[in-house]
């Protein structure tokens, strides 16, 4: 039997410690990255800034595009919002895949091609159906669109759903990543960059509610449409500008498998028993030897006691080398932990339901 002995530990969750006392594990870079450390503010106006035009530029197409349906595509309501719901719906799941996948990249160029092809649906007459005058339009007489027409239109939602979900769950942690956990000043730069990070989503929402929306009525579509595109461009271009001083922090596998052996591992083990203070037998909990810069390592507590069993190491579980032999049978402590803190949230995710 390996593992380490269970010593008693605090009686509640401690899922966010905030104290400089708090025990703060912090693990060197990867060889590969040449022992850099985060740059801070030196990082966020290059990250911030390709967030910033990305959201101008989705937020500038979406806002307007019930009425360029209607308009240009001849569209009735029911229509043109049966569009725009699947389009919204598909932008809003797709961040749960790439949140899984995690590519910023692809997301980046996925958008820019959708942007593309809607502005392009735009400017070139035969994509779209031809103009008809207002009166026609809501007499209902004029010329409705083709299958042609309607999938260019859709191969650039499509293209722009799934540029959502690459940006969309990387922008924020990617971020924080910039920043050092294990100093004063990185921690407090963590905190103040949320404050900026929603100043400018409420700023931008701002600018393509008024100026684009402007612009797409009472100039052009195509402009219209176009200053997104080229915004679209400048965040990607300016997202490289920064490559030299970002830091990457290597993949660490999926999180939702990680919950799930947490309680696969804790089922199989259920007929083992496990005193009432939940601190007897041997817990695994080997050393943090994530990539991360900083780790916060959680200590085992009695809530949620039946998940304990999930670390309890029995028989011949761990390798000589410190390893698990099987991570859907034995999970480490840390795991077992951030487990117990996902359950913690449920109940405020709750109370926001209506």
């Amino acid at each position: 039997m390996a593992g380490k002995k269970g010593k008693k530990r605090s009686e509640t969750c401690n899922c966010f410690p905030l104290s400089d006392e708090e025990n703060v594990t912090s693990d060197l870079m990867d060889t590969t990255l040449n022992q850099r450390r985060p740059a801070g503010w030196r990082a966020i106006p290059f990250v911030l800034g390709n967030e910033t035009f990305e959201r101008l530029a989705s937020y500038g197409l979406m806002a307007n595009f019930m009425v360029y349906l209607q308009r240009e595509y001849h569209m009735n309501q029911v229509e043109a919002a049966t569009i725009l719901n699947g389009w919204s719906a598909a932008s809003n799941f797709a961040p749960v895949i790439g949140a899984y996948v995690s590519d910023a990249f692809m997301g980046s160029f996925s958008s820019l091609l959708g942007m593309m092809i809607m502005t392009l649906t735009a400017l070139l007459p035969p994509l779209r159906p031809p103009p008809c005058a207002d009166e026609d339009l809501q007499q209902g007489q004029c010329k409705p669109y083709n299958g042609a027409h309607l999938g260019v239109l859709m191969v650039s939602l499509r293209w722009l759903s799934i540029g959502t979900g690459g940006i969309k769950p990387c922008s924020i942690p990617f971020s924080v990543d910039q920043f050092d956990l294990t100093t004063e000043e990185g921690r407090k730069g963590n905190n103040s960059f949320y404050n900026l990070y929603y100043t400018t989503q409420t700023i931008v929402l701002l600018v393509t509610q008024t100026v684009v929306v402007y612009i797409q009525n009472d100039i052009s579509w195509a402009l219209g449409f176009g200053i997104p595109t080229l915004c679209m461009i400048f965040a990607i271009v300016l997202f490289f500008v920064g490559t030299r001083i970002y830091v990457y922090i290597k993949p660490k596998g999926s999180v939702v498998a990680g919950v799930a052996q947490v309680f696969v591992a804790a089922y199989k083990k259920r007929r083992f028993y496990i005193a009432v203070d939940g601190v007897d037998g041997q817990f695994y909990d080997p050393p943090l030897t994530t990539s991360l810069l900083c780790v916060r390592e959680l200590h085992l507590t009695t809530q949620y006691r039946f998940l304990n069993k999930a670390a309890l190491v029995i028989d011949d579980e761990v390798n000589p080398d410190g390893s698990c032999k099987n991570p859907w049978m034995l999970c480490t402590i840390q795991q077992v932990e951030d487990v117990k803190c996902l359950l913690n949230i449920i109940p405020i995710w709750v109370t926001s339901m209506r």
